[in-house]
């Protein structure tokens, strides 16, 4: 699929979504890599959900995404991704049960209101991390266009490093976790992909949703779709994507 590439500058300011954190800390490192980031991650979501006080608190959020996603099971094509991504739905995406606008889990160790997680720089750095499902441009470094949110970015990784595909063609639909740091956007997570032939859907879905914005399609809705078609017999596109 042939179009002309996005384009690419400075990715929007978050700090308005989020009040400002208890303290101004010096940046991070070029932590390039993106299992030093997934580290960060597995650390901050133990931090927060390991023992009896955690696991009640990840109990509901959890929950959540299995109603509205569905149960994963062994058997699921990239069950270890998914398992992953819901943690850190529940983390970082999706307000705590008892929590006011934009009060993630995340967002409370940020300021320093969990109990034996410090607020350092990588846990606020995770608390404004953002997920997407991503166009993926080959070049270097790679450029990432949102199909949800329209966020686009540059992007260096090891990950994105071997040849994808063709300059100025969409090599793949990505979700993706994504850190923003002085020196750039960072993946935190390896991607999850979905099939490059929903591309129309999302299209006519953000029509639809300017027209009308129950007609949209959200992250949550392509997850569920994406695993009843990996989980079919005889998996059609056209048939779980609607």
């Amino acid at each position: 699929m042939t179009r002309e590439p996005p384009q690419v500058g400075r990715h929007p300011s978050l700090a308005r979504l989020h009040p400002p954190l208890i303290r101004a800390e010096a940046d991070l490192p070029d932590m390039s890599d993106r299992t030093w980031w997934e580290g960060q991650l597995d650390r901050l979501g133990e931090g927060v959900f390991s023992g009896t006080v955690g696991a009640a608190r990840a109990a509901p959020l959890l929950a959540r995404w299995d109603a509205q996603v569905g149960r994963l099971g062994a058997g699921d094509v990239d069950y270890t991704l998914l398992q992953a991504a819901r943690v850190d739905w529940a983390l970082c995406d999706v307000e705590a049960a008892d929590g006011g606008p934009g009060e993630s889990w995340a967002w409370r160790a940020a300021h320093g209101r969990v109990p034996g997680v410090e607020p350092d720089a990588a846990v606020q750095a995770l608390a404004r991390s953002q997920v997407g499902l991503f166009e993926v441009w080959p070049g270097k470094p790679t450029l990432l266009r949102g199909r949800i949110r329209g966020l686009c970015l540059r992007v260096e990784d090891p990950a994105l490093a071997v040849p994808l595909g063709e300059r100025g063609r969409i090599a793949a639909l990505w979700e993706l976790r994504i850190v923003f740091t002085r020196a750039g956007a960072r993946l935190c997570r390896p991607p999850i992909a979905y099939p490059l032939e929903i591309l129309p859907r999302l299209t006519r879905a953000h029509e639809q949703h300017w027209r009308d914005p129950q007609r949209g399609l959200d992250l949550m809705q392509l997850r569920r779709m994406r695993l009843q078609w990996t989980r079919a017999r005889r998996p059609d596109v056209r048939a779980a994507f609607g």
